[in-house]
């Protein structure tokens, strides 16, 4: 039995992606912080007998102790054979108002808890030479966003590191692909909190990610797909 680890699945694409694989039949272990909704989430896949699982994984990404710990139990179960880092926190505020309180979530959660998580599985990933590695990083990763100047670091930082890492990763046969999409419909816009800046109901549908990211894991080994980058048509820029 091997295990599709995803982050930040209790919500939007990362619980979409979780569905979906478990829905073709994969072992999939659903990270986040929130325990409820991934309980509520792996009880709805056993109770519509889904053809795979989906592993409650309750973690929070900022601790690197806690997110080895969970990978290391497990391997205990199965080979994680894919990791997607989907995990993501933002915020839409002038960087000067921003609390350095919030910099530190944004930092800590989308480029820290990426590189913890990958960090973990490469331990037992490059023994085997065999796996594949999914960022979902942004628009934000591969341009400059007024109001978003957190974010846009810790997105940029996340194609970097993914950049670097696939060069360390190719002669163990370890894949690294990065998705930037540009606005996602996912509860990440709150109308009250973080409102998105246009129409909500023409932004990227999460199936569409989901759909790219199923599409990728398909590919053969020989084929690296350093970075796709897409828009809804009502923000290209």
């Amino acid at each position: 039995m091997s295990i599709t680890l995803i982050t930040g699945a209790s919500r939007g694409v990362g619980e979409a992606l979780a569905w979906k694989l478990a829905s073709e039949g994969h072992t999939v272990a659903a990270l986040a912080r929130s325990e409820d909704k991934l309980q509520e989430l792996a009880g709805r896949a056993q109770a519509e007998e889904l053809p795979g699982t989906i592993i409650a994984c309750p973690v929070d990404l900022r601790d690197p102790a806690v997110v080895s710990e969970c990978v290391n139990s497990l391997e205990e179960k199965g080979p994680i054979e894919v990791l997607i880092n989907n995990a993501a926190v933002v915020q839409n505020i002038p960087f000067a108002e921003q609390s350095l309180e919030r910099l530190d979530a944004i930092v800590d959660s989308n480029l820290k808890g990426t590189m913890y998580c990958t960090h973990a599985v490469l331990q037992h990933m490059i023994p085997r030479k065999a796996g594949r590695i999914v960022n979902i990083s942004s628009v934000a990763g591969v341009r400059g966003i007024a109001g978003q100047a957190s974010y846009c670091a810790s997105k940029h930082g996340m194609v970097g590191f993914a950049d670097a890492l696939t060069q360390e990763l190719v002669p163990h046969n370890i894949q690294v692909a990065t998705i930037c999409p540009g606005a996602i419909d996912t509860p990440l816009w709150d109308p009250e909190k973080n409102p998105y800046p246009g129409d909500i109901s023409k932004t990227i549908q999460p199936s569409e990610i989901v759909n790219l990211v199923c599409y990728l894991l398909t590919q053969p080994d020989h084929s690296i797909f350093k970075r796709i980058v897409m828009f809804p048509t009502n923000e290209w820029h």
